[in-house]
């Protein structure tokens, strides 16, 4: 099992969480699909409520572990702050989250129903649990175990169990019990057991304290992220509900393509900083965040064309309501990709939580537009995508304002602006000469989806000057 453990090289580790990144999606892509085709899209929406619900609490409930045990363990890979970070996990987060189930139930938020209190809570429980034995492996900088842990607990172990079960109540509670386990025993292998008396209380304090100060920007991204499917589900209109979750889990998953790099980055920056090598930072970091900004761009740009064809082949339907959900959704890709991968930059080189700030206005403006949207009785589903995005457009702005502020670096120019206007251009482009052709829709998704790869491979191989270039030399460096 020291393959798990193993220590690789910066192109190693972009490669592989990269590539894991590529899984969880199919795997995610699979899931959903399977279950909107065995149960339909109002338990495929009642699920992925529940889910999204829970995950975007599970900040909170760590109290910023899930950055705090990276940001800290990275910097000396000293045991104990593995120690102390479980020990929080049992002393506090078990009972917190008990009693946010019980909130959970008692306010009858839409999507949860009393009589299933144990089944929630050992959900929850499992999601915190794979969260925080990410942060573990991503502290000890072991890629490879991080992301096998992430794939089993977001993919397979939920597809194996959605295969052989009959209902969603089942569902959620063994996968709740299996992930929970699974993670538990992940930990302490890696974490060489658990010793109480390394129990220390400035180590703790610490890991608390950088993770508290981040609390506002967790709990600004359960309203972010919960808080439209929450409000859409007022409406029981669960269908929607299946739409929105299902063009949020769209968006979030092509993070995926660019999140490595703030994965892989945060211990690595920690531990740069911590030795006094900032020199190459500023320059590393532009390149990745032009990358970033194009490949949102793009990704944004062909799910808008090709959303009736992306439905149909994913929940097995495409309605109206679905694709005016995800095209309004998909819009917001490329400001949610930048602002997610501001973080780790923006927390490794300040104690103050910026990101909490950012996160909060970004949450607030959300709240207000939807408060106004009701009084001016403006349809539900339409003030909700719209604040959605709003929101989003807010966080992505705010992000490039205090990256520059920190770093002393304008990261953007016309160079950037330039390439996301010509890759919007091929892929309209691409798109209606393929369309054209007398082949079948799916055919022309195959077709319109090999070229834009063999188009990236040839830009990737002939480039010389500018982001491409740049980031074909950190790679092989």
């Amino acid at each position: 099992m020291n393959w798990l453990n193993k220590h690789l090289s910066f192109k190693a580790d972009l490669m592989v969480t990269l590539l894991n990144g590529l899984v969880v999606i199919g795997g995610v892509f699979v899931l959903n699909g399977l279950i909107a085709r065995i149960f339909g899209l109002e338990v495929l929406g009642e699920y992925l409520l529940i889910k999204r619900t829970l995950s975007s609490i599970v900040g909170i409930l760590l109290i910023g572990m899930s950055v705090g045990l990276p940001n800290y363990l990275s910097r000396n890979f000293n045991k104990s702050f593995g120690d102390n970070a479980l020990i929080i996990f049992l002393f506090f987060t078990i009972p917190i989250t008990v009693v946010f189930i019980y909130g959970i139930i008692s306010f009858d938020i839409p999507g949860f129903t009393s009589n299933n209190f144990w089944v929630y809570l050992i959900f929850s429980l499992s999601i915190s649990a794979q969260f925080i034995t990410y942060a573990l492996y991503r502290g000890y900088m072991n890629m490879i175990g991080a992301n096998i842990f992430q794939l089993l607990g977001t993919a397979i172990i939920p597809i194996i169990i959605f295969v052989n079960i009959d209902s969603l109540d089942n569902g959620l509670f063994w996968i709740g019990t299996s992930v929970f386990t699974i993670m538990i025993i992940a930990y302490l292998t890696r974490n060489r057991g658990l010793n109480f008396f390394n129990f220390n209380y400035n180590k703790s304090k610490q890991i608390i304290l950088y993770g508290f100060k981040r609390l506002p920007g967790f709990f600004s991204q359960f309203i972010l992220l919960a808080g439209i499917p929450l409000f859409i589900a007022k409406s029981d209109n669960y269908e929607s509900v299946a739409y929105f979750n299902s063009s949020l889990s769209l968006v979030r998953l092509s993070l995926i393509f660019v999140n490595p790099i703030g994965m892989v980055l945060l211990p690595r920056l920690s531990n740069k900083i911590a030795k006094g090598e900032k020199e190459d930072l500023t320059k590393m970091l532009k390149v990745f965040f032009n990358a970033g900004i194009v490949f949102s761009v793009i990704g944004a740009t062909f799910c808008y064309l090709n959303t009736p064809l992306i439905l149909k082949l994913w929940l097995g339907e495409a309605n109206n309501n679905g694709v005016y959900i995800l095209r309004f959704t998909i819009l917001a890709l490329p400001f949610y990709t930048f602002s997610g991968l501001t973080r780790s930059p923006i927390d490794v080189v300040s104690e103050r939580g910026y990101n909490s700030l950012i996160y909060g206005i970004a949450a607030i403006s959300m709240i207000v537009l939807l408060s106004v949207g009701m009084k001016l009785e403006i349809d539900l589903l339409t003030i909700s995508l719209f604040s959605f995005l709003i929101s989003n457009i807010i966080a992505g702005f705010m992000s490039s304002y205090y990256l520059n502020k920190l770093y002393n670096q304008w990261f953007f120019g016309f160079n950037i602006f330039r390439d996301c206007v010509i890759s919007i251009i091929s892929i309209v482009v691409i798109s209606k000469v393929v369309s054209i052709l007398k082949i079948s829709l799916l055919s022309q998704f195959l077709f319109s989806i090999v070229s834009f790869i063999l188009i990236a491979i040839l830009c990737l191989h002939y480039s010389k000057t500018g982001w491409i270039a740049e980031i074909k030399k950190r790679i092989y460096v």
